[in-house]
């Protein structure tokens, strides 16, 4: 059996410090997480604001060291990395953020930002260059000649969020850490981004950690499920058992939230809703 991408083990994060004679007012945002991300699979990382999805991300990310516990890339300890292997992961594994225009240098056209992750990675001679830029521009539904040297401020936001994973698969990474990389975009522009991720996952086996609060998407592209309430895991497990066959009150509850057209059917799942979180369960 093969080594996930990424392992985390008894992972904590948390904020605050100790009072003036030890006492700790530190709040725990990630409370004692297991994971593994394999290569080729969809792991989806869902709960509702706060329950610590984002700060997950940043550690399996390296932006962010875990208070207690590991998380491992192919095996080895992130903890113990030196420069060489902070290298090779970022090469590897690679974020696309929520909001694409803060991601982005509004002073950098858009050949520049892709000639600089080319050429700092050594993916492209200078006489390859323009090649590989039209190909990355190419991969991601945009016409090279037309946006190659437009800037920021004068793309849409899903002409953004394209040139921001035009930009993440560069470098030819493994895996793909998405943080709410649809919530910030028309609902139209939401299907044509979620279309390309896919494409570009099963053209290239990549692995994708998705964190969303949207079941929809999260049950038409994953095949895990992670469920996050107050920085622990409520339940996890194949996506169609989890949110087929829901164990907890909380899933139930997100479950209800789910969009649909039809408004008496929004009606009881809102009045569902209700009912759940009055005996909301702590979570296990």
């Amino acid at each position: 059996m093969s080594i996930p991408i990424l392992t985390a083990r008894g992972v904590v994060k948390s904020f605050g410090s100790k009072g003036w004679f030890g006492a700790g007012d530190a709040k725990r945002a990630v409370d004692t997480i297991d994971l593994d991300v394999n290569e080729g699979e969809t792991l989806a990382i869902v709960g509702e604001s706060g329950s610590g999805k984002s700060t997950l991300a940043r550690m399996l990310l390296g932006l962010s060291k875990p208070t207690s516990g590991d998380v491992s890339y192919c095996g080895q300890p992130m903890g113990g990395f030196a420069a060489p292997d902070w290298a090779a992961f970022r090469k590897s594994v690679q974020p696309i953020f929520q909001d694409p225009a803060s991601s982005l240098n509004p002073r950098m056209r858009v050949d520049t930002t892709l000639a600089n992750v080319l050429r700092r990675h050594r993916l492209a001679t200078r006489a390859t260059l323009d090649t590989a830029i039209a190909e990355l521009l190419h991969s991601v539904g945009l016409d090279p000649v037309q946006f190659h040297d437009r800037y920021p401020h004068q793309l849409s936001g899903g002409q953004q969020q394209r040139i921001a994973i035009a930009r993440a698969m560069a470098v030819r990474p493994k895996l793909i850490i998405a943080d709410e990389p649809l919530s910030s975009l028309d609902m139209s522009v939401q299907a044509q981004i979620l279309d390309l991720l896919v494409n570009l996952k099963t053209s290239r086996n990549l692995g994708l950690v998705l964190i969303s609060h949207d079941l929809n998407v999260v049950d038409a592209i994953s095949d895990r499920i992670i469920v996050m309430y107050l920085g622990k895991v409520i339940e996890a497990g194949p996506t169609k058992q989890v949110l087929g066959h829901p164990q907890s009150d909380y899933t139930r509850s997100l479950l209800a939230a789910k969009l649909v057209a039809d408004p008496h059917i929004a009606r009881q799942r809102r009045l569902a809703i209700e009912a759940t979180m009055v005996k909301h369960p702590e979570p296990i």
